[in-house]
C-alpha cells in the first residue's frame, strides 16, 4: 500500500490487477478505493494529505472508520523503508494470487452449502481457473516492432518436419508439419448433387 502511494511506476503496474476483495479489512479496502479513484481521475499518485481529504469527504464513512483509515495512512507515511522493485512486484503478485485462490475457495464453499444462490456448482471450476490465472504478466501477444529479432529467427529456424504421403501437401508445407505442433488442415469441395460447398477438417 505504501508503494502504491509513493512509487508511480509500481502503482501503474499493479493497479489493473489488484482487487478490493483481496483486502478483508474494511479500512484497507476504503483506502485502496480512494487511492485507485484518485489515480484514475488525475492520472498520478496521490499525496497522503489528499487521500485524507478524500476520506473526510467520503459519504457514509462513520467517525470510527475514518479514524482507522487515517491511521493506515499515517502508518504508511511513517514507514520510509525502500523496497527492491523486482522483489516488491513478485511479492505483490504472490499476495494477489493467494488472495484470489482464498476467495475462490470460500465462494465455492458458499455455492456448495447453498448460501450463494447466484451461482450453481458448474461455476466452481470457472472460479478456481480464474483465481489460478492471476498474473502480472502484461504480454498477451506478439509486438511487431519489439519482437522483430525473435520473429526473424523464427522465420529462418530449421525444424524437423513430419512429411505427408501426398507430394503436393509436402510442397505447400515445405516438407510437412513441424514436430510437436497442432495443425488444422482445411479443404473446400462441392457436393456433386447439392452443389453445396463442404469444408473438411483434419486434426494432426
Amino acid at each position: 500500500m505504501k508503494n502504491l502511494m509513493s512509487e508511480e511506476q509500481f502503482a501503474r503496474k499493479i493497479l489493473p490487477f489488484i482487487k478490493e476483495d483481496y483486502f478483508h479489512d474494511k479500512s484497507e479496502r476504503t483506502v485502496l478505493q480512494e487511492v485507485s479513484k484518485f489515480i484514475h481521475k488525475y492520472n498520478k499518485i496521490p499525496s497522503y494529505e489528499s487521500i485524507k481529504v478524500e476520506l473526510s469527504n467520503r459519504p457514509g464513512l462513520i467517525a470510527d472508520e475514518f479514524q482507522e483509515a487515517v491511521g493506515i495512512i499515517d502508518e504508511i507515511k511513517s514507514n520510509s523503508d525502500a523496497s527492491d522493485e523486482q522483489w516488491l512486484l513478485e511479492t505483490t503478485e504472490q499476495f494477489c494470487q493467494e488472495k484470489a485462490i482464498h476467495n475462490a475457495i470460500l465462494e465455492s464453499i458458499h455455492i456448495l452449502d447453498g448460501s450463494n444462490k447466484q451461482f450453481n456448482k458448474g461455476a466452481i471450476p470457472v472460479l478456481l481457473t480464474e483465481a489460478l490465472s492471476v498474473s502480472f504478466d502484461p504480454y498477451v501477444g506478439h509486438d511487431y516492432i519489439d519482437n522483430a529479432e525473435k520473429r526473424y529467427e523464427f522465420y529462418h529456424r530449421t525444424e524437423k518436419r513430419i512429411p505427408f504421403d501426398l507430394e503436393y501437401m509436402n510442397k505447400i508445407t515445405r516438407g510437412g508439419l513441424p514436430r510437436k505442433t497442432l495443425s488444422c488442415i482445411l479443404a473446400g469441395c462441392v457436393h456433386p448433387e447439392t452443389k453445396v460447398k463442404i469444408r473438411f477438417r483434419k486434426r494432426e
